[in-house]
């Protein structure tokens, strides 16, 4: 997974900055242990309201944004401006509706080339990977042009 997600372009940082969190209420229990793995590494966890208080209820600290306004909204926009954000967490209801504040959040996200997850399963197996301590100095890229 990380190596894919090298190859397709992200830029997966080694220090830590950020992590926006935003999950639908179902998965909410399962969120909690995931983010405490991103916090282990490093990351800020900034989430949505109802996330981040799920999350501080059961003991992650977490910077709540209210994504349900245009301010709250906007300074999503402006903290994935500023480079503050390395991954985007979003589960969302079913339906990809464009007037959907999670769908443009994701537009948002993927305009800015930040690797947005929508499966807790891959955001866990990524959380894994950087935990790992895995860098792209033990990966074996093979140049497909060269075989």
């Amino acid at each position: 997974l990380y190596k894919g997600l090298i190859a397709a372009g992200y830029e997966l940082h080694k220090v830590g900055t950020s992590v926006l969190i935003t999950v639908k209420d179902v998965d909410k229990p399962e969120v909690v242990p995931l983010a405490k793995k991103f916090v282990q590494f490093g990351y800020e966890i900034i989430a949505t309201t109802n996330t981040a208080a799920y999350l501080q209820e059961h003991g992650v600290e977490a910077r709540a944004v209210d994504m349900g306004t245009p301010e709250g909204f906007k300074e999503i926009i402006s903290i994935f401006d500023s480079g503050a954000i390395d991954f985007v967490v979003s589960t969302s209801k079913v339906g990809r509706k464009p007037a959907m504040m999670s769908v443009q959040l994701r537009r948002k996200a993927i305009e800015r080339a930040i690797a947005t997850l929508t499966s807790l399963d891959t955001a866990n197996a990524l959380a894994n990977c950087l935990l790992s301590g895995i860098t792209t100095d033990d990966l074996n890229p093979v140049d497909i042009c060269k075989l």
